[in-house]
């Protein structure tokens, strides 16, 4: 169980509501902005599951889900990568919080149980997102877009909303273009510039 290795996560009781669990566990751990993210993310997932015919409770579970392994402190995540074996590209190593997603996904399947590969795969990529990604996992990438999680509204809310009045992959596009050409990357995660690369042949 991944969180046997952060004695200092505050661990609430299981109720097997996944709702209730995301919530006790951020409460817990004091983070209420996460809570409201994943919230706010998880309602947005619904809507894109709604407009292109996915199973809904799936969008929602990963939409609660996809942040949970917030509960990790970011300058413990590159030790459990490592000690777990875990392949780091250099965005990863230069900036740690990239591992979210993937330590996200250990959390859903070890401490929520969840089996089913269309949640965890959308959670695991759900910063970079990836190549020959799923309709789940384009609908997480870009719900957590939309739904952001600072304040006020995404300086590239309309150019998106309008590209996905015609495709997942046009808006997923679309968003990536713009963090490019604004110079909003950091530095470039391997799995982003995979994921780009697909999209620009496959739009």
């Amino acid at each position: 169980m991944i969180l046997k290795d952060f004695p200092y996560v505050v661990v609430p009781e299981w109720t097997g509501g996944l709702q209730e669990d995301v919530c006790a566990l951020l409460t817990a751990n004091r983070l209420p902005k996460t809570l409201i993210h994943v919230q706010n993310v998880s309602a947005a997932c619904a809507e894109i599951a709604g407009q292109y015919g996915l199973d809904r409770e799936i969008c929602i579970a990963a939409g609660l889900l996809h942040d949970v392994g917030a509960v990790i402190h970011q300058s413990d995540m590159p030790e459990y990568a490592r000690k777990h074996g875990f392949s780091l590209c250099e965005a990863e190593i230069r900036y740690p919080f990239l591992l979210n997603q993937r330590i996200s996904r250990v959390m859903a399947e070890e401490y929520f149980g969840i089996a089913d590969e269309r949640i965890l795969s959308a959670i695991e990529c759900h910063t970079t997102l990836k190549k020959q990604a799923s309709k789940e996992d384009m609908a997480l990438f870009l719900a957590d877009k939309l739904a952001w999680d600072q304040e006020g509204t995404p300086p590239f809310y309309d150019l998106v909303r309008g590209a996905l009045k015609h495709s997942l992959e046009e808006a997923c596009l679309r968003y990536m273009k713009y963090m490019e050409e604004s110079g909003g990357i950091l530095y470039p995660h391997v799995c982003w510039t995979e994921a780009l690369e697909w999209l620009k042949k496959s739009v």
